[in-house]
């Protein structure tokens, strides 16, 4: 599916990276995520496979178009039909980022099967100051970002951009009421694939708290993050107590809880592939300190 003229053609027009090596506006499409995403169980057993499968499938066997021509066809329908992307977000900036012409924007961009998140979520962060909420705006576009990263995106860039979005708004936002709504995607999809969650957190905890008076709105979001961080350590812990020693997700799983020989094995143990390759890089570094910081000879 990479790199072809039709998904060039369409990175012209809606913001998408066809690279696994460079990720320009944090977007990326790759083939498993878009036509084989399939969710399995522990015994194998297919749970549920994207309903996208199908309407490539279809595009493929009614049209005989390729992959790629299916998904472009996809988006380009999304697209056209009325009223325009540039029209909704005209709209938008209009009502001063209403919630009308916000859920407009969002069903817009699911018509287009989600390819078009990023754009939205830049949009909604660049028209922030033009809308009633500027706060609400930019907590808007995070979860955007969020969604986009948790749907289409598995890069160590994307990751690192959207916890770079979170942090942004936590620093000029703290006390804004929907704050603590990207608490959870900050746990959840920003530290997806970062090692020693709990860790993490902590030092996450740590600076909002001391930049913040006892009592203030960043020790609330500090506490709900190490709260949620918890809730989330004792489910990967749970998870992982389940899983067969070769099930797929075990090592991020090994990883995310902090495991650092566990995880070392597991990396030694496997082969990393291309986008992955940074993620296992900083995972073995990460861990190797951790256990070099364990070693009573270096205390």
């Amino acid at each position: 599916m990479l790199p072809s003229k039709e998904l060039r053609e369409l990175s012209k027009r809606v913001d998408i990276c066809l690279s696994g090596k460079t990720t320009p506006k944090g977007c990326d499409i790759r083939f498993r995520q878009f036509y084989w995403l399939m969710v399995f169980d522990d015994q194998g057993e297919l749970l549920t496979a994207c309903r996208l499968a199908d309407r490539l499938t279809e595009q493929e066997k009614k049209f005989g178009r390729t992959l790629p021509e299916g998904l472009v066809a996809v988006v380009d329908s999304g697209l056209k039909v009325a009223p325009s992307l540039e029209e909704l977000e005209r709209r938008y900036i209009k009502a001063k980022g209403s919630t009308e012409t916000f859920e407009a924007l969002r069903e817009k961009v699911k018509a287009m099967e989600g390819v078009g998140q990023m754009r939205l979520a830049d949009f909604l962060v660049k028209t922030a100051a033009e809308t009633s909420d500027p706060g609400l705006a930019r907590v808007r576009g995070v979860l955007v970002e969020a969604a986009a990263c948790d749907r289409q995106v598995i890069n160590h860039g994307a990751y690192a951009r959207l916890r770079k979005s979170i942090e942004g708004f936590i620093k000029v936002h703290p006390s804004h009421p929907s704050a603590g709504d990207v608490i959870r995607p900050l746990a959840d999809v920003g530290l997806k694939y970062s090692f020693d969650l709990a860790a993490t957190c902590k030092a996450y905890a740590s600076a909002w708290s001391e930049a913040s008076p006892p009592g203030g709105a960043l020790h609330k979001l500090s506490q709900q993050l190490l709260d949620h961080c918890s809730e989330e350590l004792a489910r990967a812990d749970k998870k992982l107590s389940r899983m067969k020693p070769d099930a797929y997700g075990r090592l991020r799983l090994q990883a995310r809880l902090g495991r650092a020989q566990e995880t070392l094995d597991g990396l030694k143990a496997s082969k990393s592939y291309g986008v992955f390759r940074p993620i296992h890089a900083e995972w073995r570094r990460d861990a190797a300190a951790k256990l070099s910081e364990q070693d009573p000879r270096n205390q």
